[in-house]
């Protein structure tokens, strides 16, 4: 694996002499989620992950005020630097929400999206005042009272109670730096409504959710599925918001039927 920065960010290439793959993970967490899918895919597809700006390895900045725009531009900064051309691409959570912004602005540089537990739709009132919420927290210096509360909210219960996935998530969670956190909760609120954007898309699509997601509960899932022209949809049982990571057996094997019908 080689890791390289790329205007600030941490991006880590797997090699290989497949099609390219893209992942980009969720919040409050970094490219580490993706571990299940980097030893899943590795072998057939030029494995890519990053640390989102703020979080992970990508927190060394000069500033920490960015918008949802930004992280969108960070993805195309990769793919231009790496001259990375036509990636299939896997967003998870905020992840979804660069990736979907990113085909609104250029569908066409992308051969295949993959949306996990992820939303169309821009924060209501109710979610603006969480977020705010939860700044306050980190602000005050109660990072531990967080990542409390929003573990309950990533995972299922059944995989809150498995031990393994619980501390892993949490372990994460710990690496975080509080500025890049709260940084990154910004930008989340900075995001546009692409709901109505969708129906121009034609990029192929595959829509993954955690039936027990209920920070984007399934049916946000069958939104994307109604205006995704084309796009197909998987249900993981038993999951919450982190499917990858709760049932990485499911995710693999929906992510890798889907690649292979749609990378030649």
């Amino acid at each position: 694996m080689k890791n390289i920065k790329i205007n600030g960010i941490s991006v880590n290439d797997y090699g290989g002499e497949g099609s390219p793959l893209v992942f980009i993970h969720a919040f409050p967490l970094c490219s580490r989620m993706w571990d299940p899918q980097v030893e899943h895919f590795k072998n057939k597809y030029r494995v890519i992950t990053y640390d989102i700006r703020g979080l992970g390895y990508s927190n060394e900045l000069s500033g920490y005020l960015f918008t949802m725009e930004d992280l969108t531009d960070d993805l195309f900064s990769i793919l231009d630097e790496m001259k990375i051309q036509k990636p299939a691409v896997c967003g998870l959570s905020v992840g979804g929400y660069i990736l979907l912004r990113a085909l609104v602005r250029e569908q066409d540089r992308f051969r295949a999206v993959i949306l996990a537990d992820t939303k169309s739709e821009r924060d209501d009132n109710e979610g603006l005042l969480n977020r705010s919420a939860a700044i306050k927290t980190l602000r005050e210096g109660n990072k531990q009272q967080f990542i409390e509360g929003q573990l309950k909210k990533l995972l299922s219960a059944e995989s809150y109670a498995k031990s393994e996935i619980r501390e892993f998530t949490e372990k994460m969670m710990n690496w975080m730096d509080e500025k890049g956190m709260m940084a990154v909760l910004i930008a989340i609120a900075t995001r546009t409504n692409t709901m109505f954007e969708l129906k121009n898309i034609r990029t192929p699509a595959l829509i993954i959710t955690g039936k027990e997601d209920v920070l984007t509960p399934p049916e946000k899932a069958f939104y994307l599925r109604e205006y995704l022209s084309g796009s197909v949809m998987k249900i993981i049982p038993g999951a919450g918001h982190l499917s990858n990571i709760e049932a990485p057996v499911e995710f693999n094997k929906a992510a890798e039927i889907f690649l292979s019908e749609n990378i030649k």
